[in-house]
């Protein structure tokens, strides 16, 4: 099937799938997978979401907010997550990414046990391997071919056990949680002046190391992420509610309008006049 939702570009492609009684109780079953080609405009935000998500990133950066914590993963990782929990991604920098939604007996607890032991973004020794086997899935359903739900089932065992063997950054270990405060603190005072030297100390890092660390595992610089989370915020005002720009401005952290004029039109790619036209009023 093609998809033509907002940020997915024409020559992307998805498969949907319908598991009986029988296969639900006994498999690991796919509910959906694709290949996906976005423009910065494609997110996806929900509070929860039945299936597991496996996310192969060709190109681009694949960032996610699982609840409190904030990831990025970039070409060659893997993204891997239980979407039963608040999330939300998006996608820069021309995202091409593979995805496999599935679910089955156990496969929330496998989930979990991965994410404990690997991460929720993987550098592993199997991630070529797990394209591969994206690649000759999406490849089999585009060419009308079809596997017996055994071989399915195979198909993403193979796929959980490859993820059970990370190289993991011993710095992203270390420092995860402080940098997730900073990230939380930056939402959380977004209307506010924050600089570099808060951010690091708040996070007990010097402020070049902070940095560093910081786009290592987000994928934007402290600077950038603040003007991405005022541009966030900014949307959310623009799509709900009916103040003035120069109040919006001033809510998230701009002097005036024309600044966040500016930020916003650099970055979403229209103005904040032209947003709140296209999406006051939807859901």
């Amino acid at each position: 099937m093609r998809n033509f939702e907002i940020g997915i570009l024409p020559q992307s492609c998805y498969f949907a799938f319908s598991p009986n009684a029988q296969t639900k109780t006994l498999f690991l079953y796919p509910t959906m997978c694709g290949h996906l080609y976005c423009s910065d405009d494609y997110y996806i935000k929900r509070d929860t979401f039945p299936p597991l998500l496996l996310v192969y990133v060709c190109q681009g950066t694949f960032h996610l907010e699982l609840g409190e914590q904030i990831y990025a993963a970039h070409a060659g990782q893997v993204a891997f997550f239980d979407c039963c929990q608040p999330h939300y991604y998006y996608a820069t920098d021309g995202m091409e990414f593979y995805y496999l939604h599935f679910d089955g007996p156990q496969a929330h607890a496998l989930c979990q046990y991965i994410n404990h032991t690997s991460g929720v973004v993987i550098d592993g020794p199997g991630n070529r391997q797990i394209h591969k086997e994206l690649v000759d899935m999406i490849q089999m359903y585009e060419q009308n071919g079809s596997e017996s739900v055994l071989a399915s089932s195979g198909r993403i065992y193979r796929m959980l056990t490859l993820l059970d063997n990370p190289v993991l950054s011993p710095q992203l270990k270390k420092h995860g949680d402080a940098i997730n405060r900073a990230v939380r603190y930056i939402r959380a005072n977004v209307g506010k002046k924050i600089t570099l030297h808060e951010l690091a100390e708040l996070a007990g890092l010097s402020d070049y190391y902070f940095s560093h660390l910081f786009k290592e595992i987000t994928g934007l610089s402290p600077s950038n992420f603040i003007v991405y989370s005022r541009i966030d915020q900014a949307k959310a005002m623009l799509a709900s509610s009916d103040l003035t720009l120069t109040q919006i401005a001033r809510q998230v952290g701009y002097p005036n309008s024309s600044n966040l004029i500016v930020q916003f039109t650099d970055r979403v790619g229209c103005s904040p006049q032209q947003f709140r036209a296209e999406h006051q009023g939807k859901e």
